[in-house]
């Protein structure tokens, strides 16, 4: 098993995000969209790098108001079970201690099962659905969120 790094985005790594944006997500964001976010200064990304710094999984935030809303999190699927998301999501986590953020919130698929129950592993628990939130297919979202204080 290849040692993972897990450190903040640079500009350098945002064309490999969009490869693994278009392989996971079904309306994946365009490398203008993570310029535009990167650019932004309320958002926070970090990738997951194995050797040879290939790209191998990121996770993406921004926060306002004392409150941190996850975008995005994909993991290659070659590289799964390696617990490649839950360091991600750590590293979100942490991020939004250190900026002092109240909590930490998401919305994922209701038929995403293994994300799910990542997030709740990770402390995140369900406070309600969004009907018909994804597009191709149709599907409700879950909301969970993390308080952190």
């Amino acid at each position: 098993m290849p040692k993972i790094n897990i450190s903040p985005m640079e500009k350098d790594d945002i064309s490999e995000i969009v490869k693994l944006e278009r392989l996971y997500f079904s309306q994946p964001w365009s490398e203008k969209a993570f310029l535009d976010a990167f650019a932004g200064g309320n958002s926070y990304f970090v990738v997951a790098k194995a050797r040879e710094n290939l790209v191998v999984g990121y996770g993406g935030m921004y926060f306002v108001g004392g409150e941190g809303y996850i975008y995005n999190i994909a993991v290659k699927e070659d590289f799964r079970g390696q617990k490649i998301g839950q360091k991600i999501i750590k590293s979100l986590i942490n991020y939004s201690l250190e900026r002092n953020l109240e909590f930490l919130s998401l919305e994922v698929r209701k038929s995403n099962l293994s994300a799910i129950n990542l997030y709740k592993k990770m402390g995140f628990k369900t406070l309600g659905k969004r009907k018909d939130f994804y597009s191709f297919p149709k599907e409700d979202a879950l909301i969970m969120t993390l308080f952190l204080k």
